[in-house]
């Protein structure tokens, strides 16, 4: 195994709120965690992350569609990663074209029970002012409202045309060349 150099990419995801990064081996920060396959690993939680966003796309992964959005600090480069259909996507999106991409934002993710559901969003922040959605219910701004369907009798909200519009104006945001 190679050493990390401190130059390297640093991959984040969202749990529980939180932005988690896993890391190679213990550190004071870290927390141990045995994963679903019975892995031993060590992940640091961070209440957020700040940076420049570089970039925002869109991947397709073993565990299925996500965003991957590119954020440079005066460390180097991380990679924060978060499900294609989420909470945390829908109030990302709504609020990037709010964003000045040449200052650096706050990137903070936030999970709230609501009676028995959890109710994820991510809140965005530059200069210590939060970032106001572009697309809300009372001005959407051409966003498609999510659709309610029925799957086998069970009715179910579908935001599919609701994220391939924001996919579309977000990718208008960004040179969108490979990382």
């Amino acid at each position: 195994m190679g050493a990390i150099q401190s130059n390297s990419a640093i991959y984040l995801t969202i749990s529980d709120g939180k932005i988690c990064r896993r890391v190679q081996s213990p550190t004071e920060a870290s927390k141990e965690r045995t994963t679903k396959e019975g892995k031993i690993v060590y992940e640091e939680f961070y209440k957020g992350w700040t940076g420049f966003i570089k970039n925002v796309k869109v991947q397709d992964s073993d565990y299925g569609k996500r965003w991957v959005v590119e954020i440079q600090d005066e460390n180097g480069t991380a990679f924060l990663q978060f499900n294609y259909s989420s909470g945390y996507a829908a109030s990302f999106l709504k609020a990037l074209p709010n964003v000045d991409l040449n200052r650096a934002v706050a990137i903070t993710p936030n999970v709230t029970m609501v009676g028995d559901k959890k109710k994820t969003t991510i809140f965005l922040n530059q200069d210590g002012q939060a970032i106001k959605w572009a697309y809300t219910k009372d001005n959407p701004n051409g966003l498609p409202p999510m659709q309610k369907i029925k799957i086998k009798g069970v009715e179910s909200w579908d935001d599919s045309e609701m994220l391939e519009y924001l996919e579309k104006k977000t990718a208008e945001l960004f040179d969108n060349t490979p990382f």
